[in-house]
């Protein structure tokens, strides 16, 4: 897996793209979505730059699986931890949610890979550590 920089918006990008795959198809549902919560607009990236971000993660999901010997994609903990790790700042983690679950909701259809993804980021990113900076700002 490609390394992104803390709180970058590739790392936003990658984690905003898997919100769109993880369920195994893109519904044009969820771009909408996407293009509705006006992220990319307030991070400053083009379509360009987030269909780069999307390759991206699909090559390094692809890869992994065959490094792994596996046909299938899957995202074990640790990768995905790992991918939710690289937003760090409340703030933009608050932002991050919302717009991965306005992503998730925008087919009305939430697809357990997608549940489980929304449930990690959530009990990732409210950590007694978050909750006090959250308090504290």
């Amino acid at each position: 897996m490609r390394f992104c920089a803390t709180d970058s918006p590739d790392a936003v990008c990658r984690l905003l793209a898997l919100s769109m795959i993880v369920d195994g198809h893109l519904a044009p549902s969820e771009m909408q979505a996407l293009h509705h919560s006006a992220i990319l607009d307030r991070l400053g990236v083009d379509a360009d730059r987030f269909d780069d971000a999307v390759m991206a993660l699909c090559d390094d999901l692809l890869a992994e699986a065959r490094r792994h010997g596996r046909e299938d994609v899957e995202i074990d903990t640790p990768t995905l931890d790992r991918l939710l790790g690289d937003v760090a700042d409340p703030l933009l983690r608050m932002h991050v949610l919302k717009a991965m679950l306005d992503i998730v909701h925008a087919d009305k259809t939430i697809d357990s890979r997608e549940h489980l993804l929304l449930q990690r980021a959530q009990r990732k990113w409210s950590s007694p550590a978050t909750a006090e900076a959250l308090t504290v700002a």
